[in-house]
């Protein structure tokens, strides 16, 4: 059995119209195992939530009033965890040490690193499209990632 946790920008293409995005995504979900687990972090749908509250846009709220609703049906929601609390310092230590990013753009990175910490935790591979994860995985062999939409 393989796990694994979607990004907020792989679930954010989930549960609405279809797209060549949505579509590669689907494509990857029939080749997994049917013992194979996709999750979700949290974090997902508190960045969800922010969106559907910081936009006015009443067609944006529709689209990501369904995308929640679509996470929240099919997949299981990982809660963050008190294993996660040691991942996500040395993984956000290593990160500031090998990428020398200053403090400021560092502190945008911290849910991506929250989500990573959770992938590692339920020694899960995340699936994003986020340029950092790439970058985590060259500098920590313990996190497992993967882009579908390539």
């Amino acid at each position: 059995m393989k796990k694994y946790i979607l990004d907020t920008n792989i679930a954010s293409l989930l549960g609405s119209e279809e797209t060549k995005e949505n579509r590669k995504i689907y494509e990857k979900f029939y080749q997994l195992d049917d013992e194979d687990v996709v999750m979700v972090s949290i974090v997902t749908l508190y960045e969800a939530t922010y969106g559907l509250k910081n936009t006015e846009d009443k067609a944006q709220q529709e689209e990501i009033r369904q995308n929640i609703a679509f996470i929240q049906k099919y997949f299981e929601i990982v809660p963050l965890d008190l294993r996660e609390i040691e991942l996500f310092a040395d993984l956000k230590v290593l990160y500031k040490k090998k990428t020398g990013i200053n403090r400021k753009a560092m502190k945008k990175n911290d849910l991506d690193i929250l989500i990573a910490s959770t992938a590692m935790a339920e020694n899960a591979t995340l699936i994003s499209d986020d340029a950092i994860f790439q970058k985590l995985s060259d500098i920590e062999p313990q996190f497992k990632w993967e882009n579908w939409l390539k």
